[in-house]
């Protein structure tokens, strides 16, 4: 897994859910507090900065902060 990426996408998760605490690999949707709308502002940073698209609809069948990274990394080479 890509650490600077996994950072990077905390920061980002940190301000969509206004969440104050450590964001790992392993840190659950739930934990950040599921809401579509802190969803869609997330996916959309990830769009706008790092020109990687991730639906909204794959993020929620994602339990953890780690599958998302994965998956924001394979768009990412493509």
């Amino acid at each position: 897994m890509n650490k600077e990426l996994l950072e990077k996408l905390a920061g980002y998760a940190k301000v969509a859910y206004g969440y104050d605490g450590e964001i790992t690999a392993d840190t659950t949707f739930d934990e950040l507090g599921k809401g579509s709308m802190k969803m869609i502002a997330l996916t959309s940073t990830i769009e706008n900065e790092l020109d990687a698209e991730v639906t909204i609809h794959e993020v929620m069948k994602m339990k953890t902060f780690g599958e998302l990274v994965d998956r924001v990394e394979e768009e990412m080479d493509e």
